[in-house]
């Protein structure tokens, strides 16, 4: 009886938790077994570093301020889900004067990928603020259909406004390979630190 009521109570007390914390960022699965191998990356010009999976083909994104990283099936064929993150922005030296505003990068986001990559129905799934290191951010959940591709995608996307400086950091997969790639995005996002030193 003692065990039954503890298992109820410790299963109350998970629910509850869960409802406190995003998605992304407490996905029951793990990573999968191909995307186990991680390597950090670290950017001098702004100081922060981040891990990704290490057998993704990699680039240069943001201008040097960040990194994308992308994988199929196998490394290089068809890309079924990437991942970018980096420095978008860099107001005046006096935020006070050009505020960052989480929600309307957000809405230019979505704007430029409809533009750009001619996404169709996009739908937000999710949208909340919360904080992140710290310093107020952004998570939101979105898919939306590809003509191209004939298939449906997902994004997650955080922003992140350090002292008037925007990170982002975004996962954009097959919306059939959300299970997969989700927990990578998640385990990436555990791995972000402002302020790292470079390693020698």
């Amino acid at each position: 009886m003692l065990a039954c009521y503890m298992g109820r109570q410790i299963g109350w007390l998970l629910g509850i938790l869960s409802c406190f914390a995003f998605s992304s960022l407490l996905t029951a699965d793990s990573v999968p077994k191909q995307d186990r191998a991680w390597k950090q990356y670290h950017n001098q010009r702004y100081g922060y570093c981040v891990s990704y999976p290490s057998r993704w083909f990699k680039g240069e994104a943001f201008d040097g301020a960040g990194l994308f990283v992308k994988t199929g099936e196998t490394k290089y064929s068809r890309t079924l889900g990437s991942m970018d993150f980096g420095v978008i922005d860099t107001p005046p030296a006096d935020a006070r004067l050009a505020p960052i505003n989480l929600a309307d990068d957000l809405r230019l986001h979505l704007a430029g990928l409809q533009k750009f990559e001619r996404a169709e129905r996009m739908e937000i799934l999710e949208q909340r603020e919360l904080t992140f290191l710290g310093y107020p951010a952004l998570f939101t959940k979105n898919r939306y259909y590809d003509p191209q591709e004939r298939s449906h995608w997902a994004e997650e996307i955080l922003f992140i406004n350090r002292n008037g400086t925007l990170y982002r950091l975004e996962l954009q997969c097959r919306l059939d390979r959300l299970s997969r790639f989700e927990p990578v995005f998640s385990q990436l996002m555990k791995t972000f630190q402002f302020d790292c030193t470079a390693k020698h």
